[in-house]
């Protein structure tokens, strides 16, 4: 049974398997710094970083000056860059030149002084091959540099992307934050009958503003306008009317997963639009905020949009390597209130609605997504709710919550360890409100300890969907279509704690309940959400495999035929 991978959305975005010309780093190093129009330098010789300062003194774009001793170059710099007030570039070889940089990167870390450490390395070396001059620069002190960033040796289109991400981070943050920066680069020996080539198709720099960018609403004019929220905190009413008032007035889409915690107007499920349909009207610009999404298929959007993003404090990040246009560096509700249009403009939502409007969900067996469809229906109104990673998330994302619940998920790490501990820890914040976790049987027993605490209060539910494997590897059809119940052994991890969460439920003062069938789940369903009990509840459901497989396939092709 074939199920669409999500990795390949991200591969496609990436340019995985497409065939580039390529040139090594230093072209892209020096493309980046005319693109960012940084010209100042202070090199210092060597062999490893020859080539990349001969391309300089062929350049006139560049004023450089030559400072023999690496400590005394790197003051040099300072100097300049406090003087002109604009980043300036120290570059050196490998050895021990780079450590003689310290000291005024420390001044300049402490002074906001945006020195550029362009350091290289013999590609080839590492802490097990006895290479000459090799140093191990994976951790430099913490106050020498706001940021590190390595380079890759380019070999395809991934790495290319790769490379001109890094720079993006690097140069955004010593020119437009005034930060000290390190980019450790690795070397080409000695090309010199190579021409300089600045790959200007592949590279790319965002715009920043700070303050007064009002203007720039005269791009969002008769275009069809989405807002792009991963998982994010608790929005204050003032920051979710901000948005909902920006949506409304431009007729904008506000796509979210359910970690988004997004409760105001045109809200619509990535997932909804994406999986569970295939969305043929697409943005044109995307303004992007919060964390990570554990929602894949939400990255297909941004490989067709114009992608904004608002930073609060500054810093740059991107979403599966996609190029950002423009960075504000404001809080959100300030950004929303200054771009509100005056009466309503544009037609994007109206047009993705009547398409949701329209779905039709298939009937399930027992399976995750039956769970979800009946939990998303009955959770009671201002409740909280933890997920686990993968495919409870993803299952749970295809329905709709209440817009009193506030859900959560460990998607910062993205780890299988810890959500029954978050669950327990946020039902200790207020003893009067009911918590539910919606837990896969790998993370619940990688997590079981912590149900015997003795903190936990009858606030706490935990619904626990038992396949008896790590069914995420199964419904991965790179691993299914190949190996199939091979995964199960070691990759699936499955048969594991066979006979379930009940002793350990019991012994806990756990109001146990379970389910093997659909008619028994939702015969019980209602009492796990709603009745008043004096101890916490475990609901434990027995899924299959091959009825989580039949339930994500129906309902990403049921609306599709």
């Amino acid at each position: 049974m074939k199920i669409k991978g999500v990795q390949k959305a991200i591969d496609k975005i990436r340019g995985k398997g497409k065939k580039n010309s390529m040139f090594d780093p230093v072209h892209y190093v020096i493309g980046m710094l005319k693109l960012y129009g940084i010209k100042y330098l202070v090199a210092s010789p060597g062999t490893q970083n020859a080539n990349f300062n001969y391309f300089l003194q062929k350049d006139n774009f560049f004023k450089c000056f030559s400072v023999v001793d690496e400590r005394s170059a790197s003051y040099v710099a300072t100097g300049l860059a406090f003087e002109m007030g604009e980043p300036v570039v120290i570059t050196c070889t490998g050895a021990t030149a780079s450590r003689n940089y310290l000291s005024a990167m420390t001044e300049a870390f402490y002074r906001n002084i945006p020195l550029i450490a362009l350091t290289f390395h013999n590609p080839s070396g590492n802490e097990y091959n006895m290479t000459p001059q090799y140093l191990d620069r994976s951790v430099t002190q913490k106050d020498i540099k706001a940021l590190y960033v390595k380079l890759p040796k380019i070999a395809d289109a991934n790495d290319e992307i790769e490379c001109v991400v890094k720079l993006n981070a690097a140069l955004f943050t010593a020119y437009y934050l005034k930060k000290p920066v390190h980019i450790d680069c690795p070397s080409t020996l000695w090309n010199f009958k190579d021409k300089l080539q600045v790959p200007l198709k592949k590279i790319w720099k965002p715009e920043y503003y700070k303050e007064n960018f009002e203007s720039v609403s005269a791009n969002l004019q008769n275009k069809k306008i989405a807002i792009f929220v991963g998982s994010h905190d608790k929005f204050s009413s003032d920051e979710q009317k901000a948005i909902s008032d920006f949506v409304t007035s431009r007729d904008a889409v506000v796509f979210c997963d359910h970690t988004s915690n997004y409760h105001g107007h045109n809200k619509v499920l990535f997932s909804q639009a994406l999986d569970m349909q295939s969305l043929d009207v697409h943005p044109e610009v995307i303004i992007d905020i919060g964390n990570v999404t554990g929602e894949y298929s939400a990255y297909g959007l941004l490989k067709r949009a114009e992608v904004w993003r608002i930073s609060s404090d500054g810093s740059i990040k991107f979403r599966a390597s996609v190029p950002v246009k423009k960075v504000f560096c404001c809080s959100e509700k300030y950004f929303f209130i200054s771009l509100s249009a005056k009466e309503k403009v544009n037609s994007y939502f109206s047009i993705i609605k009547s398409k949701i409007d329209k779905l039709v969900f298939p009937e399930l067996k027992l399976s995750n997504a039956f769970v979800c469809a009946h939990l998303s229906q009955k959770l009671p109104k201002n409740c909280s709710l933890n997920i686990s990673i993968l495919n409870s998330l993803r299952n749970m994302n295809f329905f709709n919550l209440d817009e009193s619940i506030d859900v959560n998920c460990n998607v910062g790490g993205f780890g299988i360890d810890g959500p029954v501990s978050t669950l327990v820890g946020m039902s200790l914040a207020d003893v009067n409100k009911k918590y539910f976790g919606l837990i896969g049987d790998l993370a619940f027993f990688y997590d079981m300890n912590i149900i015997g605490n003795r903190h936990i209060q009858n606030n706490l539910r935990i619904l626990l969907i038992n396949n008896q494997r790590g069914e995420e590897f199964r419904i991965n059809p790179d691993i299914e279509n190949v190996i199939g119940d091979e995964a199960d052994e070691f990759i699936a991890a499955a048969r594991h704690n066979i006979g379930g969460a009940k002793n350990w439920a019991v012994a806990n003062n756990f109001i146990y309940m379970s389910a093997n069938t659909e008619g028994e789940f939702i015969k019980q369903i209602d009492d796990f959400c709603t009745k008043e009990c004096s101890y916490p509840i475990l609901f434990e459901v027995f899924t299959t495999n091959e009825n989580e497989k039949e339930a994500l396939m129906k309902i990403r092709s049921f609306n599709k035929k």
